[in-house]
């Protein structure tokens, strides 16, 4: 497909436009010797399926990048713009910004071999009309207002049912007001050119598989050619409903499986997607009741966008699993929630069941579309920090991006949120350090300084800086603060300890707001954090997000490259079974609250990390079993907490660094800058702990020894025949132990 040239206008701009916005043709070109020799593992070259565009602002486009040869192992590649304010790229999916020539540029990580195209950017045709097709195709299933006396209505549920029984290149609805039922009965409804099924407007609309009936939903386009229909299923105003017994394959090569602007709704429907977007998007809710659902996508497996108040004040935004079982492979977010997540299961007799893997961890292997970012850094000492009462966004080709705090970095360079003074673990000195997405091919950003809660404004805000350049070199700068003025200092590298992470947002389950696991089997295996609550800046509804865990029920297995559990506020632990198999922090929250439930942890930097953030951090443990195991050497801490910890009950068995009843100001089993407090429950410490705790006198203090406990599963026993276990996946220093009830030894 060489010199061959793409525009995307309306067919009246196209020949007028052709000659003069598609600028020249560019060969892909490398710097290589011709004359080398390579193998067949190892990459040859790269070309691009145009050379030139020609485009609209605000539509999109997807390049494609073909490495040869085929056999060649290696075939990552990387995106760039030259003009990243006429047009940004990100995985070969062009967005246009505004009017202006810019030249795309994909590299490949083996050898440096490029290919470019020149794209030219045009204005927008405001007369461009919206989509409507020839009432005359008869390869059309029209359902109109014109056509409803074609279907059967139902008084009793004010509805008009439609038996699909042939194939259809597309299915159109525009019948306002009216609550629609579309019937497939193992038919094929599939289209190259705009949304196999479109609905424009109804008052709702119902898809139902009909019983022992395969059916397809093929999205044949191949390129996101403008368009603003981004689902092989499209619903711009309605509420969608996938219901029925029978099975539903939906098969897209342009963008989302579903794209509903309302509520989706999915029950008993066996409904396999595959799409480079997300697989199921309803702005403002997702809702599955049962069924089996099948997701491999290229961005997130659900998605909701509206976090605003509905006109008759119900909250938007939940992405809500009350039964059926859901499997996920997504290169982005399994399940992302604009205000709220929910897992439980609302019917006994429909177990719930959630399987998500994410990034490199999943089976998808197709085009994404989703949005490629990579981590940037802010570093600041402690005035500027000013004990966290400022947020920070960064201002980047128009759009907001904010800041979250990630914890001190000693002068040394140590990891976050561990250690002492401070949580740097140790050095001289400590600075605080935020975390920012950069979105691919953006070359500069301003930054802004905000109160806590503010809206994020170019007009009100209490300090900015001027545009400054990123460093390509460097990842994280130095910032301090004088009067209104930011200003930047030194470019230097950031390194959390964790080389793991996608360049996208990869997480398992994330929301905005707050997270609630009540019943369900969950499992996990997410490049990212397994689950993840945050708490930035203000959502859509007007109010400043949560950012809670809350775990009452179910069981959980997690893996994770990042955070196994993260909560920017409070994560709540009251039931339930969590267990994190592997990540690099296993729970991380700004205050604890265990009170039930059974929790066993495995990571390999803090177990256990109670983090700085709008609320002094704590870790207040009244019950439940919480058993946190970290490796015994480097920079680890098995329990950590920037603030205090307070145990009124339950039992905790943690097991890392330290010596056992010797001093411990480094990494240890339990870490903490505050006070040590337990008044009921029992303490089982494999390792070393950095303060004596306060206890009362029903507290009994066991060194049981100091010597060395090899690995493999151990018993701690008390009088009246209790005991708990517990295994050792490395030896530790030593066992100390406070419980109420009594003397305790090593069995």
């Amino acid at each position: 497909m060489k010199n061959k040239k793409l525009f995307l206008l309306p067919c009246t701009l196209f020949l007028a436009l052709s000659i003069s916005a598609c600028g020249n043709i560019v060969t892909p070109s490398n710097s290589h010797n011709p004359s080398h020799s390579y193998s067949e593992t190892e990459v040859s070259g790269v070309s691009l399926n145009y050379d030139t565009l020609s485009m609209q602002v605000g539509k999109t486009v997807v390049l494609t990048a073909t490495v040869t040869p085929d056999t060649a192992l290696n075939k990552e590649v990387s995106w760039t713009s030259s003009n990243s304010s006429v047009a940004t790229v990100s995985n070969g999916a062009i967005t246009a910004i505004k009017e202006g020539t810019t030249v795309i540029t994909v590299t490949t990580k083996d050898g440096g071999f490029t290919a470019t195209c020149v794209l030219t950017v045009v204005a927008k045709d405001e007369d461009e009309e919206p989509y409507k097709p020839d009432e005359t195709d008869t390869s059309i299933y029209f359902i109109t207002s014109k056509t409803l006396n074609n279907g059967t209505y139902d008084s009793s549920e004010d509805e008009y049912t439609f038996s699909v029984n042939q194939n259809y290149k597309q299915i159109y609805v525009n019948a306002p007001d009216k609550s629609i039922v579309i019937e497939l009965n193992g038919v094929t409804i599939e289209n190259g050119t705009d949304a196999p099924i479109y609905v424009e407007d109804c008052e709702g609309i119902d898809i139902s598989a009909k019983k022992n009936t395969v059916n397809y939903v093929k999205d044949k386009r191949t390129s996101l050619a403008g368009e603003s229909y981004k689902g092989a299923i499209y619903v711009a105003n309605g509420d969608l409903k996938l219901k029925g017994t029978g099975t539903l394959n939906i098969e897209s090569t342009y963008y989302n499986g579903i794209h509903c602007k309302d509520d989706v709704k999915v029950q008993k429907q066996t409904l396999n997607i595959t799409a480079p977007g997300h697989g199921i998007k309803g702005n403002d809710s997702v809702t599955i009741t049962s069924g089996t659902i099948d997701i491999s996508c290229g961005g997130d497996g659900l998605h909701t966008d509206n976090s605003d108040i509905s006109n008759k004040g119900n909250q938007k935004g939940d992405v809500t699993i009350n039964g059926g079982t859901l499997t996920i492979n997504s290169w982005s977010d399994a399940i992302q929630a604009a205000y709220n997540a929910v897992v439980d299961q609302a019917d006994d007799t429909v177990p719930t069941v959630v399987v998500a893997k994410t990034n490199k961890y999943s089976s998808y292997t197709g085009d994404t579309v989703s949005t490629s970012t990579t981590n940037f850094y802010l570093r600041m000492n402690s005035t500027t920090y000013s004990n966290g009462n400022y947020n920070y966004a960064a201002y980047i080709d128009g759009n907001w991006y904010p800041a979250t705090y990630k914890g001190t970095q000693s002068e040394g360079g140590q990891q976050p949120g561990g250690g002492f003074p401070g949580g740097g673990g140790g050095g001289s000195r400590s600075y605080y350090i935020y975390q920012l997405d950069k979105p691919a091919g953006a070359t500069s950003f301003t930054l802004y300084r905000f109160n806590k809660g503010a809206e994020y404004s170019q007009e009100n805000y209490v300090a900015k800086s001027d545009a400054k350049a990123f460093n390509s070199a460097y990842d994280m700068v130095t910032i301090s603060v004088n009067n209104k003025t930011i200003s930047f200092s030194s470019w230097s590298n950031y390194s959390s300890g964790n080389s793991n992470g996608a360049d996208v947002s990869a997480k398992g389950i994330k929301a905005e707001n707050e997270i609630y696991i009540k019943k369900g089997t969950i499992d996990i295996k997410a490049y990212d954090d397994a689950v993840h609550a945050n708490n930035d800046g203000v959502i859509e509804n007007g109010n400043s997000p949560l950012g809670n865990v809350n775990v009452s029920g179910g069981s959980l297995t997690l893996e994770a490259s990042d955070d196994g559990m993260h909560a920017d506020g409070i994560m709540n632990i009251s039931g339930g079974e969590i267990n994190v198999k592997t990540a690099y922090e296993g729970l991380e929250a700004n205050v604890f609250n265990v009170s039930g439930g059974s929790s066993y942890v495995y990571a390999t930097d803090d177990g256990m990390n109670a983090t700085k953030g709008k609320s002094s951090p704590a870790i207040n443990v009244s019950g439940g079993l919480l058993d946190v195991e970290v490796p015994t050497s480097g920079d680890t801490d098995g329990i950590d907490s920037n603030g205090t910890y307070t145990q009124t009950g339950g039992v905790v068995i943690v097991k890392g660094p330290g010596n056992a009843g010797g001093n411990n100001f480094g990494a240890a089993a339990l870490d903490t800058d505050g006070n040590v407090s337990i008044s009921d429950g029992t303490l089982i410490i494999f390792g070393g702990m950095e303060k004596t705790p306060t206890t009362n006198s029903s507290i009994t203090k066991t060194l049981v020894t100091s010597n060395t406990v090899s690995t493999g599963s151990h018993s701690v026993a008390f009088p009246n025949s209790i005991s708990y276990s517990t295994t050792l996946k490395t030896s530790s220093r030593g066992l100390l132990v406070y419980s109420a009830l009594g003397t305790a030894t090593l069995k």
